[in-house]
């Protein structure tokens, strides 16, 4: 069966707003669960650890939406991937996913009060905020 899965990344920073770290998603489509995250920089480098972290039902048997960030060219099979211009519909659910973490997870937005210190720190808090919106789908 083939599914699927909308990709995108969004930017946040560890204890300065210089210091930015993206953090990228994976997301299926169907349940609007997180199925893969990485946090890095925004370059083909961290694309490809994105797909390696996907689990292997994914890497088989699925459809793969982004943006048009040239990274993912790189990093997914090119006959399966799907680039979607801003305003298509084509990423909707991965952005809408990206809203709800930003309201549910204090480091991820921008104009705040609330970040980390240490990148450690910064990955235990987007963690557990994944985990427990991954909970409330079930």
């Amino acid at each position: 069966m083939w599914e699927a899965l909308e990709l995108d990344e969004i930017w946040t920073y560890v204890g300065q707003r210089r210091r930015k770290v993206w953090l990228w998603l994976a997301v299926e489509r169907a349940s609007r669960r997180i199925v893969a995250w990485v946090l890095g920089r925004r370059d083909a480098a961290t694309a490809r650890r994105l797909w390696q972290a996907l689990p292997g039902r994914y890497r088989r048997h699925c459809w793969y939406f982004t943006d048009l960030f040239p990274a993912y060219v790189d990093a997914l099979p090119r006959w399966r991937h799907r680039r979607c211009p801003k305003g298509d519909g084509g990423t909707s659910v991965i952005e809408a996913v990206n809203c709800s973490l930003r309201q549910r997870c204090g480091v991820l937005v921008r104009k705040s009060c609330s970040f980390s210190k240490s990148l450690i720190m910064h990955t235990a808090r987007i963690k557990v905020v994944i985990d427990n919106y991954n909970l409330t789908l079930t």
